[in-house]
């Protein structure tokens, strides 16, 4: 709800996140991608019970998080955390990196002994590529890729199941991206993590993820493996997208690409039928009457929320004539 910026009085509904089905597997790296303000942010807050969904529920084994009373939801919590994008306005900075990562641990002080705190806060430096004999410090004396390690070291303390990310390289510098992401993909790996991925940059989320959901003004308009999604594109957004982003190899500079035009449409008033319809190339009448649903279509191998889908035909196959024996 959007409100007048000297009024009380509600003025506009936003639907910021609007009719998404997601599932995510234990080991499993989910990306979510899409441009500033499709809601990428808003879903998060929603799936960490951060902000109350008006409907729908989140389930974490069957259980809904919403249906659950402050206990159940305290020790709910315990099993997802979240990595946040500026690693240094998440971290308290009157904290030394010792208590940022062992405050999990005194709110929730069943998980180690009072006794065991600062060899357990040691081990999850060490876990992250930390000195433990830096946790003295605090986050102003580390880099930024480094602070983002404290808050990694913070979010696994309580040994949680599902890691949240959003976008976490998106404020450090490229060099330094590598080496979380390679992070990220180690503890997965070590610990079994399943991971929601939140970025806007393609090629971050095709070396890390396993499967990809491309979200547009609030909606889920393609989903599919990363193999999928990156090498036969269905929906022209997704392809415009992939399209943006820049090509290293010089032969390819110069070559028609599929951009986008126009800007992206108010959330509080989304266009009628498809949301992208004014800015897709292939929009026709149907596209404006009907909000298309996001599925399986004829000729296509994923799914995706757009009547007339991007199909690559394949070539007819020709073979040779045959030749008689000389």
């Amino acid at each position: 709800m959007t409100r007048h910026l000297l009024s009380r009085r509600p003025r506009d509904t936003v639907r910021a996140v609007d009719g998404i089905d997601l599932d995510l597997h234990r080991g499993e790296t989910l990306g979510l991608v899409g441009e500033s303000g499709c809601g990428k942010s808003t879903l998060a807050s929603v799936l960490m019970g951060m902000e109350q969904p008006t409907s729908g529920t989140v389930e974490v084994d069957g259980q809904d998080l919403f249906a659950l009373d402050r206990r159940q939801l305290r020790a709910m919590r315990r099993r997802a955390q979240m990595v946040l994008q500026d690693p240094y306005s998440s971290l308290d900075p009157r904290m030394t990196v010792g208590e940022i990562v062992a405050e999990p641990l005194v709110i929730h002080p069943d998980t180690a002994p009072r006794a065991q705190r600062r060899e357990t806060v040691n081990e999850l430096l060490r876990l992250v590529g930390l000195d433990p004999a830096h946790a003295d410090r605090y986050p102003h004396q580390f880099s930024g890729g480094q602070r983002q390690r404290v808050g990694i070291a913070r979010a696994l303390a309580l040994g949680p199941e599902l890691l949240l990310c959003d976008e976490p390289v998106s404020a450090l510098d490229v060099s330094v991206q590598a080496q979380v992401l390679n992070l990220l993909a180690d503890l997965r790996e070590r610990l079994g993590l399943a991971c929601l991925f939140i970025a806007h940059d393609l090629a971050v989320v095709q070396y890390l993820c396993d499967r990809i959901a491309v979200m547009y003004l609030g909606r889920i308009v393609e989903t599919g493996t990363r193999e999928q999604v990156y090498g036969q594109p269905h929906h022209p957004y997704t392809r415009a997208l992939l399209a943006a982003v820049p090509v290293p190899d010089p032969s390819h500079r110069g070559l028609p690409r599929p951009l986008l035009e126009g800007d992206l449409p108010s959330p509080t008033d989304p266009p009628s039928g498809c949301r992208f319809r004014t800015r897709c190339p292939q929009a026709q009448d149907r596209c404006a009457q009907e909000e298309p649903e996001l599925t399986v279509r004829p000729g296509t191998d994923h799914p995706t929320a757009c009547h007339f889908p991007l199909v690559v035909v394949p070539a007819p196959v020709t073979k040779a004539p045959a030749t008689e024996p000389s």
